[in-house]
């Protein structure tokens, strides 16, 4: 099970960096998956989806990092799933030539009533200035999820 489970996240990590809804760079990309009493969940969010110069990414970057090592910012869970975070990662890439700047945030969950999460509710849009966000999910597939609507169904 543990072997699945990072496969999966292995491949949401993989495709939440090379999908776009719009095909603009600088989207911020949820990807979610559920599988037996585990979710998961990742958020993709480049340094252009912060700010529009690099001393304000970086400073609104090293902010938002910080912020997301407390999930609620990012998402929210229904309470009668009774889901506990089982790990969680938080990564703040400074860019090179290859990748740009930006963070990576992963969070596994362990359900206690798995059939309870029908979906998530995105609460980036507090922390970031932005309409919507891409989102994937595993089996699901791709659909864009507004600020004025910001429920991932699963």
């Amino acid at each position: 099970m543990k072997r699945l489970i990072i496969s999966v996240t292995v491949c949401l990590f993989c495709a939440s960096v090379s999908w776009s809804q719009s095909g603009t760079p600088g989207r911020v990309t949820v990807t979610a998956a559920r599988i037996g009493a585990n979710l998961l969940l990742t958020a993709e969010i480049p340094a252009v989806a912060v700010a529009e110069t690099a001393s304000a990414a970086n400073t609104r970057l090293q902010t938002l990092s910080v912020a997301l090592r407390d999930v609620s910012r990012a998402f929210v869970l229904p309470e009668a799933a009774g889901c506990e975070v089982n790990e969680a990662d938080v990564i703040r890439h400074f860019g090179n030539a290859d990748t740009g700047a930006g963070i990576s945030a992963g969070w596994e969950f362990t359900c206690a009533n798995p059939n309870e999460v029908q979906g998530v509710g995105i609460t980036l849009f507090s922390l970031l200035d932005i309409e919507s966000v891409d989102a994937l999910t595993f089996p699901g597939g791709q659909r864009v999820i507004f600020a004025n609507n910001p429920v991932l169904a699963l």
